[in-house]
């Protein structure tokens, strides 16, 4: 058994719930008005991590990890507008603003030390934004089954459904099940739990407005990040799902290559890898975490 399925073990049983993280605090930012939980200082050992989720998901699809990293990292989690208890964009919105809101949340905290930035999909692009528009304040990157790519003939039917479904019938049993099943292998599915409990609460819950137009920003009309990828010079790890239907594995592969700092992993897992195989991807993470950020900063001496 590895440490991270040991310290996941321990934690699931030590914890409940309802003490995943401290309540959130609203931070007005360009994007809105941003729920965000922060653990606060710990260990100087540890990093500063900043989760950002996928839409149609809150923070909680990071179950897992911070139940992992808790103690050992501070953790600073945010919901996208329109999602969690976060309020609705003030309208439109580009990766680039959830980029420059992300940095907003940080000044808010008085964060000055650089962070790392993990992301899933949507939060993959925010943490690619972000490492463009803040280097120096970026320690490392993590881009979970990111669509740094776009269709080249433009979106598609069932992209269109997902946008207009998320306005008018996001708290259906259908529409609810078709996303899951479009996110999380049928085994994670099936296999039911806290995480799954979540994700079909947050959809019920939902301001359909507010969700609807940050999924249409997200999927219909963000600007592809591939081409610009070559800018990204803090150590990243990117991670793509084998059976994640909507993005294929060797079109990543081959964006990810243009990262200068750059690390590419495959796991066997749909679009949400960190909640259909979160101790892989924990593990990944950890060994990316001491690995490359070490290297980084004994070349930078």
């Amino acid at each position: 058994m590895t440490t991270a399925t040991m310290t996941l073990t321990q934690d699931r049983a030590a914890k409940a719930p309802s003490s995943l993280l401290p309540p959130p605090s609203q931070v007005l930012t360009r994007v809105g008005a941003l729920a965000v939980r922060d653990t606060g200082p710990v260990d100087p050992q540890g990093q500063t991590i900043v989760l950002w989720p996928s839409i149609l998901a809150d923070y909680r699809i990071y179950r897992h990890p911070i139940e992992v990293w808790r103690g050992r990292h501070r953790i600073i989690a945010i919901d996208g507008p329109g999602h969690g208890e976060s309020g609705r964009s003030p309208g439109a919105f580009s990766m680039s603003d959830c980029g420059q809101a992300l940095g907003e949340v940080l000044d808010s905290l008085t964060v000055s030390e650089p962070v790392v930035v993990v992301g899933t999909s949507w939060g993959g692009l925010v943490a690619g934004e972000f490492a463009l528009l803040h280097p120096r304040r970026t320690l490392a990157v993590v881009m979970l089954n990111t669509p740094v790519i776009k269709a080249p003939d433009g979106p598609s039917l069932s992209d269109r459904f997902v946008v207009w479904g998320a306005r008018w019938i996001h708290s259906t049993a259908a529409y609810r099940n078709g996303v899951a099943k479009a996110f999380f292998l049928p085994s994670t599915i099936e296999r039911g739990g806290v995480i799954q409990g979540d994700f079909h609460r947050h959809l019920r819950q939902a301001d359909g407005a507010a969700l609807s137009q940050a999924v249409r920003s997200v999927l219909i009309d963000r600007e592809p990040l591939a081409h610009r990828m070559n800018g990204i010079k803090a150590p990243t790890l990117f991670v793509a799902g084998h059976q994640d239907a909507m993005y294929p594995v060797d079109a990543l592969k081959r964006a990810a290559e243009a990262l200068p700092n750059g690390h590419f992993e495959v796991l066997d897992t749909a679009h949400i890898s960190v909640v259909d195989d979160p101790v892989s991807v924990i593990a990944r993470i950890d060994d990316f975490l001491q690995c490359r950020i070490e290297f980084s900063r004994e070349h930078s001496l």
